[in-house]
């Protein structure tokens, strides 16, 4: 069999042409010893053949990350080096996401015409509301540095960074306060807690929690929404963050909670550490290992392996795609940039897509991207967005 044999199939397969016995032949290579190196190059051969500009313009197809996981399937198998069926099927479906995208280059680059939007929406920005123990409501912006307010032995003011500092400035025992700090659509923020715990909270969140946490047995503050958490040690003194239905106790860790209420479940991802989380409807716990997701869906708490880059991308100023429904992806974005999503066709609620792309691009950008792939079509209405079938 020639290598211009297996590059012939690769290609029919692709392209959707390959007959059933070109495709029984395909499967059949890459059950063959030696088979794999080939295939993967025939893919690197094909990703490097896109230049630098046009993979900046198609920065969420994602297919970098895309390309390594179907490497990854390959190397995988190293005993026996014969590669199973099961993993070819793994890492064929992979490759028809590839392909779906690869629609899309196809389209791109035979149909130079741009797509416009009648309006457009900024991206969210940096901001919240800080609300203190007395009720008095502090807007936390751009526009606002220096000290902000002094309560119970605490000063609080904001850094060059924007983040909101709270500095414990007394030694004797102060009236326990607490303190709000809460994102609408469009705002996220970044607060430094008495401890020297830092704290990311993403749009339409909030966070409650002591103004000191001196003398208390315990570190703990409530979450709605989504934080991320780089939490100060102290073995005396464990921090828990209460959120829906579960606790998260930690004695010193990173790890991110989405436990919005319009999700499905909510999420909590560990990158350092070690985190122990428990069911507040029936005390069921679980404790994870870095890499490791716990989701917690009425009763159900189940853990598994994920990307943390992937789930900690809005702290880093993305947004990225694995696989996710275009009614998840919505709604993150609506969440970001203050804007009601409409379907006009409930069906593409349920279409998926890869990949990434700043946060800090108007919306146009996004739906571009997206509408690029001839699977949906987007109009801009004030701070509505209007999906629908692409046919």
């Amino acid at each position: 069999m020639t290598k211009e044999r297996i590059a012939h199939l690769l290609k029919a397969y692709q392209n959707g042409t390959a007959t059933e016995l070109e495709r029984e032949e395909f499967t059949n290579l890459l059950n063959e010893h030696g088979s794999a190196d080939f295939f993967e190059s025939l893919l690197d051969d094909q990703w490097m053949s896109i230049n630098e500009d046009d993979l900046k313009l198609v920065e969420f197809a994602g297919q970098t990350a895309l390309l390594d996981r179907i490497k990854n399937q390959i190397h995988s198998v190293s005993k026996p080096k014969k590669i199973s069926l099961l993993r070819i099927v793994a890492a064929a479906a992979i490759v028809l996401c590839i392909l779906s995208i690869g629609i899309y280059l196809t389209k791109y680059f035979n149909e130079p015409e741009e797509i416009y939007f009648a309006n457009d929406v900024a991206p969210g920005k940096n901001g919240a509301t800080l609300t203190l123990g007395n009720g008095k409501k502090i807007a936390i912006n751009d526009a606002l540095s220096g000290d902000i307010a002094n309560e119970a032995g605490v000063k609080i003011f904001k850094n060059e960074k924007g983040q909101l500092i709270y500095q414990v400035i007394e030694t004797q025992n102060s009236a326990l306060t607490f303190n709000t700090l809460t994102t609408t659509r469009g705002e996220q923020t970044e607060v430094l807690l008495p401890d020297g715990t830092l704290v990311f909270l993403n749009s339409q969140s909030s966070l409650n929690f002591p103004t000191n946490f001196k003398g208390a047995k315990e570190r703990k503050v409530t979450l709605t929404g989504e934080g991320y958490f780089e939490v100060t040690k102290n073995k005396l003194q464990p921090f828990i963050v209460a959120s829906n239905q579960q606790l998260v106790k930690v004695l010193g860790t990173t790890f991110n909670i989405n436990a919005y209420t319009d999700e499905p479940h909510t999420a909590t991802t560990l990158l350092e550490g070690s985190v122990n989380i428990t069911n507040t409807n029936n005390q069921r716990s679980a404790t994870l290992s870095p890499g490791q997701q716990a989701t917690l869906s009425t009763d159900q708490l189940e853990i598994k392996t994920v990307e943390t880059d992937d789930v900690v991308a809005w702290k880093n100023g993305y947004f990225m795609f694995n696989n996710e429904t275009l009614s998840t992806i919505l709604n993150r974005v609506s969440k970001w940039y203050d804007v009601d999503v409409i379907y006009k066709d409930d069906a593409m609620k349920n279409k998926t897509f890869f990949g990434s792309i700043s946060r800090y691009k108007n919306i146009s950008e996004l739906l571009k991207i997206i509408q690029k792939t001839d699977v949906a079509t987007f109009e801009i209405k004030g701070r509505q967005v209007i999906v629908s079938s692409k046919n």
